[in-house]
């Protein structure tokens, strides 16, 4: 398996200057439908919160599963913790002990698509706190290729004990998430996770940045180190 540190790390929020795809589409988790470990459904709104009872998620044509235990989908940082300020009223995608989930990602009529970047808002291994650099969540490609994903403090804009949270951290992904059938995301250590955002086929701004120009968090350095947990429910 190859893995790689943080690809392209940006904490830079809204989203200028893209050209998009015939097909392309951002999954933002609004306006599409979870459907509840109850057995009801409902569709997502920027201030409506599902709290760890969401089975799956389908927005537009993408599917989104949550193997191995429920997810949450909603605008989850509205709600600052204790002693925090601010908020972000805005639908995310969100898991706690998430090394005991997998999130796969599809279409629904089983097309190939691609994967151009994400935008991070929660990679910590302490819940609700910031992060401590030694995260090591990934993002996979159907044929079991591995990205390591950036580190990324709870939440978006806000104050933590007096700590700057880190906004948004975007991660770009390279060639090996061009014309695949699925992703999936998945943790080693990660207890507190989100993301919002997940660009589908559309085009990257020219240039891309280079490796050199990037922010390079202190987790890069596990990139290669490491034995890899093998998730649960990984579907091929």
């Amino acid at each position: 398996m190859k893995r790689l540190g943080p690809i392209a790390i940006t904490a830079l929020f809204p989203i200028i200057g893209v050209a998009s795809l015939a097909n392309s589409a951002i999954i933002t988790f609004t306006g599409g439908t979870a459907y509840l470990n109850n057995g009801t459904s409902v569709v997502t709104t920027d201030t409506g919160l599902w709290n760890g009872i969401v089975d799956y998620y389908i927005e537009g044509d993408m599917r989104v599963d949550f193997l191995g235990g429920y997810g949450t989908i909603g605008d989850y940082y509205n709600n600052s913790p204790a002693g925090g300020t601010g908020g972000w009223n805005d639908s995310v995608i969100h898991a706690h002990d998430f090394s005991d989930i997998t999130i796969k990602f599809s279409r629904v009529d089983g097309e190939l698509f691609d994967l151009t970047y994400v935008d991070m808002t929660s990679n910590t291994i302490i819940g609700g706190s910031l992060a401590s650099g030694t995260e090591r969540s990934f993002i996979s490609n159907d044929q079991g290729y591995d990205l390591l994903l950036a580190p990324s403090d709870w939440g978006v804009n806000y104050t933590y004990y007096g700590a700057l949270g880190d906004g948004v951290v975007r991660n770009w992904m390279d060639a090996n998430f061009t014309g695949i059938s699925y992703f999936t995301i998945w943790s080693e250590n990660a207890y507190c996770f989100g993301m919002d955002n997940f660009y589908i086929d559309v085009e990257a701004p020219n240039p891309i940045p280079e490796p050199t120009t990037m922010l390079l968090f202190g987790s890069g350095l596990f990139g290669l180190a490491g034995l890899r947990r093998r998730f649960k429910n990984r579907a091929d």
